[in-house]
């Protein structure tokens, strides 16, 4: 009985012992080929880099030039990645575009098909990149599919942006439950502004996640003709939707009327008095400063804070700060005045 045992073990032991001598020759030569790949594809990059620049720079396609392998199309893939990185000039651009057109079109086009998540994401990264028009409805296919991974969503409609595609506030309308607020600005922030208008005027069809992001697009955007589409969200919403739109008033520094904005210090939500604050803080109006010494004396940490660093934005705000710790007799707004007073002397 316990020979079998100790027979059975010793067969067990060489089972998993042979087992694992076959994983590692497997990450071995899994490992050699990946270099072997990799040093066929840096040996093509310093062959096609002279002929590719030549071409972008000065227009000569060589006679030499032939991408006839994925071998070739991958390192021509990362030459011209790296030269839209660096390149600025518009008819270097069109002529990096036009390159990656004419010889990667059906090279991406499988790419997108392949059942690696990871070649798929590097082909939309690419086609961004590139700015590869042509392939705009491979892209809105895959946007549009149902099984899909959320970053290859994200980033399908990104390059959709990108491209100002004509149903971009449709499909991120029927989107938005699924993306955060900020993935939804980061993909507004690509528009131009004839398409960042159609999400004004539709703004009151968008969801939720979809109004914070419009509305941080228009004060990220920091162009005044927006002033009137903030400040009637304002009017018009309560919650998350209001405080947004006075964060976007902040990073604008201009409201028409100051009057519907004083009565936020004295909201019942910290976050709206913070808000209040610091929009106080950015248009810098001399009226205003009683009453961000007012709420320099808040309840609240936060806008103790926010008010303390509003104050120091006016060009007397160190002496009002100072008369803050010379008279008042609230500890806390004279420890918060003496902490941004003495902000820099630990930055």
């Amino acid at each position: 009985m316990l020979k079998n045992e100790i027979y059975l073990l010793g067969v067990s032991a060489a089972v998993i012992l042979g087992l694992l001598m076959l994983i590692l020759l497997y990450l071995v030569i899994r490992k050699w080929m990946e270099h072997r790949i990799r040093r066929k594809i840096n040996e093509s990059i310093q062959m096609l880099s002279p002929q590719i620049f030549e071409y972008i720079s000065e227009g000569k396609i060589s006679r030499h030039l032939h991408l006839d392998s994925d071998i070739k199309k991958k390192a021509a893939e990362e030459l011209l990645s790296k030269f839209a990185a660096y390149l600025t000039g518009e008819d270097e651009t069109e002529k990096l575009r036009e390159f990656a057109d004419s010889h990667l079109r059906n090279y991406f086009q499988r790419q997108l098909k392949s059942r690696r998540w990871s070649i798929r994401m590097n082909a939309l990264f690419h086609i961004e990149d590139l700015h590869l028009t042509e392939l705009q409805s491979h892209v809105l296919e895959t946007a549009m599919k149902e099984r899909i991974s959320h970053d290859e969503r994200v980033q399908s409609l990104r390059i959709l942006a990108v491209f100002q595609y004509e149903g971009i506030f449709d499909l991120l309308l029927s989107n938005s439950d699924n993306l955060s607020d900020g993935e939804l600005r980061n993909i507004i922030l690509r528009l131009n502004d004839h398409k960042f208008c159609e999400f004004i005027l539709g703004f009151h069809q968008a969801g939720k996640q979809l109004k914070y992001a419009v509305v941080d697009a228009a004060g990220i955007r920091k162009d005044l003709k927006y002033v009137n589409f903030i400040e009637s969200v304002y009017a018009s919403y309560h919650g998350e939707t209001r405080l947004r739109a006075v964060k976007a008033l902040s990073s604008l520094g201009v409201v028409k009327d100051l009057s519907p904005y004083l009565k936020l210090r004295h909201s019942g939500d910290w976050k709206e008095r913070m808000m209040a604050a610091k929009l106080f803080g950015s248009l810098k109006e001399p009226e205003l400063l009683p009453y961000l010494l007012e709420l320099l004396h808040d309840a609240s940490w936060w806008v103790r804070s926010q008010a303390g660093q509003s104050i120091m934005l006016f060009p007397d705000g160190r002496e009002k700060l100072q008369l803050v710790l010379e008279t008042s007799n609230d500890a806390y707004a004279k420890d918060m005045a003496w902490e941004w007073m003495n902000k820099g002397d630990f930055v």
